[in-house]
Formats: C-alpha cells, sequence, structure tokens
C-alpha cells in the first residue's frame, strides 16, 4: 500500500489503542452482549439500540454506561479512536446523573486503560472497588492498571482476588498475562484455554484469545502451533485483523516474505494499527523494498499522531519504533524516559534500556535491561536487547548466556534482528572456543 492511500485508510479513523491489544489493560475489557464482525454486526445493532433508549430518556444513567461500553467494544473491532472521546462524552453526562456510581467510575477506569492512563485508570478503579468491593470487574481494572505500573505484586493479589470472585473467561485472561511476565508460557497458554473453555459471548474477545495462544506459542518457537491457533481465531471472528498480522508473522519467520507483505496489507487495511504498519515495511525492508518500506514508516508518524489527537499516550510505542529504525534518536530517548516515569513496567524499561544502547549510555541501558528481565520474562527481544547491551560492555560469557536463550526460545524472533542474532552469537561461541572458554 502506498503512502497516499494508506493514508486516505487512517484518515477514515481506524485507529486502535496501543500496538495490537496485547494486555487485558491495552483491550480495557468491558461486558457486552455479543458481536459478529468488524464491519457490522450485533455490536452495531446494540449501539442503535441504546442510541434510541436515550433519545427516548435523555437521563437513563444505564443506558449511557451501557453506551459507552459499546464503544469500547467496538473500539476494539474497528479500530476507530473517535470512539473515546464518543464515550467519554457519555460518561460526562452520566455523571450529571449519578455522579458516585461504581459503574461510572469503573467504565471511565477502562477508558482510561484504553488510553494509557494508567496512574488514572488505578485510582478509579479503586474507587468503584471501595463502593463495591464483590465485583471481578473492578478488580481487573486495578489489577490491570497495576501491572502497567510495575507493580506486579499488587497485581497478582488483584487477580486473585478477580478469579476468586468470578472464574471466568475475564479472570483467566488476566492469569495468562500474569504468567506470561513471570516466565510461564505453558502456564500462561493453559490459563488463556481455560479462559476459552470458560465461554466468552463476544466473538471478538474469543478471536483475540486465540491470537493470544497463537503469540505465546510463536515466541516459543512453535510456528505450527501459531498458525493453527491464529486460523482458530479467523473461524471465529472472519478477517480478523489481529489473525491475519499473526499469519503475516509467521509466513515471515518461514522466509515467506511476499505472503507476509500481502497478509500484512490486509491487516493493516482492515485495522490500521501502527504495529502492522511497521511490521509491513520491515518486511518490505527484508525484500529490498526500502521506498516502500519508508513509506510505511512514514505512515507511523501519521498514525502516532491521530492517536495523540485521541487521547492516547504513546510515548513507549513510538520509543522503540525510533529506536528499532535509527529515527531521531533523541527523541526516541526522550520519550522512553518519559514513559517510564509514567508506567515503570518490565516492557517500559526494555524500551528505555534498547534506546539508551542505540544512544551508546550501555551502562545504564544496562541498568534498565536486568530491570526488564527481573520477572523472569521469557521473551526473546528482551534477551536479545539484554544480550547486545553485554556485547557493548564486554561481558562476553553474559551476551553469550542471553543471544544463546533468545534464539533458543525462537531463532526467528525478529525480522530485524534474528540474523544479527545468530551472527554475534556464532562469533561469541568462535570466541570463546579460540581461548579456551576464558573472556
Amino acid at each position: 500500500m502506498g503512502l497516499a492511500a494508506a493514508l486516505a485508510v487512517v484518515a477514515a479513523g481506524v485507529l486502535v489503542s496501543g500496538l495490537g491489544g496485547g494486555s487485558p489493560a491495552e483491550r480495557g475489557e468491558t461486558p457486552l452482549a455479543s458481536s459478529s464482525g468488524s464491519n457490522g454486526g450485533p455490536t452495531d445493532e446494540i449501539i442503535a439500540d441504546l442510541q434510541q433508549r436515550l433519545e427516548e430518556d435523555p437521563e437513563d444513567f444505564r443506558s449511557h454506561i451501557d453506551l459507552a461500553n459499546a464503544y469500547l467494544q467496538k473500539a476494539r473491532e474497528n479500530g476507530d479512536p473517535s470512539l473515546y472521546p464518543r464515550a467519554e462524552e457519555l460518561l460526562e453526562r452520566a455523571g450529571e446523573i449519578e455522579p458516585q456510581d461504581p459503574e461510572l467510575l469503573a467504565t471511565r477506569g477502562v477508558l482510561a486503560l484504553a488510553r494509557h492512563e494508567f496512574a488514572g485508570a488505578l485510582e478509579l478503579g479503586e474507587e468503584a472497588l471501595a463502593s463495591n468491593p464483590d465485583s471481578a470487574r473492578y478488580y481487573g481494572i486495578v489489577g490491570d492498571a497495576q501491572i502497567e505500573l510495575g507493580r506486579y505484586e499488587e497485581a497478582v493479589g488483584s487477580y486473585q482476588e478477580m478469579v476468586d470472585h468470578r472464574p471466568d473467561f475475564e479472570s483467566y485472561i488476566r492469569v495468562s498475562h500474569a504468567r506470561e511476565l513471570y516466565g510461564d508460557p505453558e502456564g500462561a497458554m493453559e490459563a488463556m484455554q481455560a479462559a476459552l473453555d470458560a465461554g466468552v459471548s463476544v466473538s471478538e474477545n474469543a478471536a483475540w484469545a486465540h491470537v493470544q495462544l497463537g503469540n505465546l506459542r510463536f515466541t516459543s518457537g512453535d510456528l505450527d502451533g501459531a498458525a493453527r491457533e491464529y486460523d482458530r481465531s479467523l473461524m471465529t471472528f472472519a478477517e480478523y485483523p489481529l489473525a491475519l498480522a499473526g499469519q503475516a508473522r509467521v509466513a515471515a519467520a518461514r522466509g515467506e516474505m511476499e505472503e507476509a507483505a500481502t497478509l500484512y496489507e490486509q491487516a493493516f487495511d482492515r485495522m490500521p494499527l501502527p504495529e502492522h504498519a511497521i511490521a509491513l515495511g520491515d518486511v518490505y525492508a527484508e525484500m529490498g523494498d526500502q521506498e516502500r518500506a519508508e513509506e510505511q514508516y512514514e505512515v507511523v508518524r501519521a498514525i502516532d499522531t491521530l492517536f495523540r489527537d485521541a487521547g492516547v499516550d504513546t510515548d513507549l510505542e513510538i520509543a522503540l519504533f525510533f529506536a528499532d529504525h535509527d529515527i531521531e534518536l533523541q527523541t526516541s530517548l526522550e520519550k522512553a524516559r518519559s514513559a517510564y516515569e509514567a508506567r515503570p513496567s518490565i516492557h517500559a524499561a526494555d524500551v528505555l534500556a534498547w534506546t539508551l544502547y542505540k544512544t551508546g549510555d550501555y551502562e545504564e541501558a544496562q541498568r534498565y535491561a536486568s530491570e526488564a528481565l527481573e520477572l523472569g520474562t521469557r521473551d526473546p527481544l528482551k534477551l536479545f536487547h539484554a544480550g547486545m547491551i553485554a556485547r557493548e560492555l564486554g561481558q562476553d560469557e553474559q551476551a553469550r548466556e542471553y543471544l544463546q536463550r533468545a534464539t533458543g526460545l525462537n531463532p526467528h524472533f525478529s525480522p530485524l534482528y534474528d540474523e544479527q542474532a545468530a551472527a554475534e552469537l556464532e562469533e561469541l561461541e568462535e570466541e570463546a572456543a579460540s581461548s579456551g572458554g576464558e573472556e
């Protein structure tokens, strides 16, 4: 897709919070009756019905809340950020009717999560819990915010409370995410499957869970298993963009670059996420088409502007994009520091470590790289980052260990870095062999 065409699609308002909605916090889970597709279906019918109810009774508090939740669900289906201000407006009206209702507070918290306002989401979730300490949903909002703020032990406690109150789909997906963060991908897959087994009425949510299972399998190097889950996702929710992008990742890992480009184009056409534009650009670059790659990278900048206009904090995501592609590295570092200050999670620590590496501050980079791995997360990209930083500091044994772990988990973990990781590891092993294993 060319720059002009891509920008035309973006201008139509097809965006989504975060880069792929990979965590419960970024998805902002909300209860909704059912949904069948990104281009119309029950969600649209629910929205139309609720709009009619509000026309008939503008003081109907419950319909304001339900419509805001329906807009948030629709945003997950089509990525339209204009739905965030519309949901916010509904919540403001609801606040004039029942300013202290816990459902109002909770839904405001969900919107804050979607916009990456995690400190605000935590405050709202805690206020909702204070009014109703028996709500599993409120524990989920609090736990999601705690995860993104790096308060992992507290988050695990919140998720446990959620499971104790209501062991269902939304509870189990959070258990899965926590297990993944703590370096237990097998347990994460087990919990995600438990979520699917528990049942969910919203087909997009079930499709998303299959994508997460596929991502977990991909990260563990099981390309065939990942492909099966992405296929299952598409059977659940036709033409689901996140599943198409998953299939593209598998194709790229197998060296099928033309197929990967086609699939990423399809995913981007249906939902122009920044991650889809970035991945498509990286595939074009791998194919030797640097001009088309640069067009995609320009699209990312345009999307970022629209995200910010919709009230979404994108510092973390854009910092990593800039660092990976050697764009405005000082700006990348400033954004990474800002993101870490706002949300000091292991992901923010990793991005800050990598931007520091790219700007040549290897000692400070290593401090944050160590923090990014402190939970034991088995993420090849984080391990690669730590390995490259150790390499620059002359810590060859440590670098070799990190790179062995990264490539051992998945030798095709990144189209940008998998060949570099293999080459660096080979060089380190040759140096170790020639010196008898001594540094």
